[in-house]
């Protein structure tokens, strides 16, 4: 049986008032509670866990609600319309040549002595859900994907993204939660307008083209953005120099 809480009880282990929390139950962040009686509500463990979820993503990431509704929704059951798509879709999706999962495996100890990593570092990725580790006849094995992403994130360490500096792999996290957020999106809007309205075959095709298209399209966005960002930073340091207003006028 899983422990019940009152909504104070609620309110003192998450620190999170009651209209806060009823406002997280009518904007479908949070399950309704068990309601065993007209004045009387119940809520479970997995409220307090889901509440922390909400503040860790507004705090920590910043995520408007919006995006932590989709976030926290993920543990969701996928419809039977998303079922029915992906049953659609297994093992007809094909890796395209060059691709990280067309790569060979590799066992976990090698593989952090190549790249000058920790294995425990690489446990920690496992561990926010970056990468995946399988064991086999008692051996830690990586597959193509994962050691591809893996040796990237060596690359950032050897850049200089430090522990020293403040860079750990639970950073890495922030990437899983917004791809989980974004391939959930993307299924439920494959879901709806494709599934039942055309063949499995021109549906394979659109999925492909459709996951090497916006897989383009997202790095250049994100490039445009950071650019942007860094421009429009520039453009306020600039207005902000009087040596700047000087050159300007001259």
């Amino acid at each position: 049986m899983k422990k019940r809480l009152k909504m104070k009880d609620l309110e003192r282990a998450t620190g999170v008032g009651r209209e806060a929390i009823r406002f997280y139950i009518r904007e479908g962040l949070l399950p309704a509670p068990e309601r065993p009686g007209r004045n009387v509500a119940w809520y479970d463990e997995s409220f307090v866990e889901r509440i922390s979820l909400i503040k860790r993503l507004q705090q920590e990431r910043f995520l408007p609600l919006s995006v932590i509704k989709g976030v926290v929704g993920n543990a969701s059951a996928p419809s039977a319309a998303e079922v029915q798509a992906l049953r659609q879709l297994d093992g007809k999706l094909e890796a395209h040549e060059g691709s990280a999962s067309q790569r060979r495996p590799e066992k976990l100890s090698p593989l952090a002595k190549r790249l000058g990593l920790p294995a425990a570092e690489i446990r920690e990725l496992a561990a926010t859900g970056v990468v995946e580790i399988s064991v086999r006849g008692g051996i830690q094995w990586l597959d193509g994907r994962a050691v591809a992403i893996v040796e990237e994130w060596a690359g950032i360490r050897r850049a200089g993204f430090t522990d020293d500096l403040g860079f750990g792999t639970e950073h890495a996290k922030l990437y899983v939660e917004m791809v989980q957020w974004l391939a959930r999106q993307e299924l439920r809007i494959f879901s709806k307008g494709v599934v039942g309205k055309v063949g499995t075959d021109q549906a394979r095709a659109m999925a492909q083209r459709g996951i090497d298209g916006l897989n383009r399209i997202l790095v250049l966005l994100r490039e445009a953005t950071l650019l942007r960002y860094i421009s429009e930073g520039n453009l306020s340091e600039t207005a902000d120099d009087p040596r700047a207003e000087k050159v300007i006028g001259e």
